[in-house]
């Protein structure tokens, strides 16, 4: 190979290029070297079927044109791309932080490559997602479903195409796609009865937008201590918002007329600041004045003071999982069809005992 102020010589070939050209493909580099694109691909493979006097004119070609190997397309022709598609209905500073770091790390320690995709909670960006998804051969999804997703069609074609598919977080139950998210009930029911064990009979129950799933898994969770307890069912106890900013028109007018709330659960780290900065604002102290639990992803409750008492969902513990359950779905025929994360209650000090 010689080079003559910008003119490349290489196997008799002469070749005028500019340094800003395009991306240079393994055709461009066929054509130079006189080669079949096979033996250039098996030279930078380094397959012992090739001479290593014609590697070292492959490779000394390539390092002079920069190119680089186009892993897109050497995944498409072996059917295998090697990219992993998350599709989450947004991004805040609670929970889906720790989420995504939790599911790159699991992935990182694999040959597979993310793509993040955000839906901003419309299922009509969801469905185009499915279908850029389908367009990049992506071999596995994780999905958290968008509030206004009531139903799974637009997930068919993944299953047709027999790409894996895994639930998180906010899901809908189906015996097709396989999931993973905590017992919200549960979790829900745990909290409340730990408040009612603690002398708490009226109890406030502020939970986000009633079209999500796992906002009535956690309604039913507080009803079912409500009534397991004994306690009456005070429907005015039960507030659903769809955003976080409603509380600011909603909370204050609840706590100023009735004195007899003595305890608030919240079912999410970002209604918990809402909350909080409103007992604030109103002069109301924590616990002495009204008691705080949440599920919590647990980073925040340790910020405030007093700290908060939380049910831990861990946001970092889902990742990871997910991401290991999606994978374990495309590599094994057998894979179960559904993970319930256990949650713990983490004792700290926003709830007063009134026994």
């Amino acid at each position: 190979m010689q080079t003559f102020a910008g003119w490349i010589v290489v196997s008799n070939f002469t070749f005028s290029y500019i340094r800003n050209m395009k991306r240079i493909t393994i055709k461009d580099l066929a054509k130079m070297l006189n080669l079949s694109t096979s033996t250039i691909s098996r030279a930078l493979s380094n397959h012992p079927d090739i001479s290593q006097s014609t590697k070292k004119r492959v490779k000394s070609a390539a390092k002079e044109f920069n190119y680089i190997t186009n892993l897109h397309a050497r995944s498409f022709r072996k059917q295998q791309s090697r990219l992993l598609a998350l599709i989450l209905p947004e991004i805040n500073m609670f929970f889906t932080p720790n989420l995504i770091k939790g599911i790159n790390q699991a992935i990182n320690a694999t040959n597979y490559t993310l793509l993040t995709f955000l839906s901003n909670d419309s299922y009509q960006q969801e469905k185009e997602i499915i279908q850029q998804c389908l367009s990049w051969s992506v071999e596995g999804v994780l999905i958290s479903l968008s509030k206004e997703t009531t139903d799974l069609q637009h997930l068919k074609p993944l299953r047709q195409a027999k790409i894996k598919c895994v639930l998180l977080d906010k899901i809908i139950t189906s015996e097709h796609y396989p999931s993973v998210t905590i017992d919200n009930v549960e979790a829900c029911e745990n909290a409340i009865t730990y408040l009612i064990q603690k002398g708490h009979q009226n109890i406030l129950g502020i939970f986000g937008n009633p079209n999500f799933s796992i906002s009535n898994e956690r309604i039913e969770g507080y009803k079912k201590a409500i009534i397991k307890n004994n306690l009456p069912l005070l429907e005015e106890n039960i507030i659903t918002v769809e955003k976080a900013t409603d509380l600011d028109m909603i909370l204050p007018p609840i706590l100023n007329h009735n004195k007899n709330i003595t305890a608030i659960f919240t079912m999410s780290d970002e209604l918990l600041v809402k909350s909080l900065y409103q007992v604030n604002r109103l002069g109301l102290s924590v616990p002495k004045d009204i008691s705080i639990i949440s599920i919590s992803d647990g980073v925040y409750p340790y910020l405030t003071h007093p700290q908060i008492t939380h049910i831990q969902d861990s946001g970092d513990k889902m990742g990871k999982n997910a991401a290991a359950f999606l994978i374990e779905s495309i590599t094994s025929i057998n894979s179960s069809s559904k993970m319930l994360l256990p949650t713990k209650i983490i004792e700290l000090n926003s709830v007063s005992n009134k026994l």
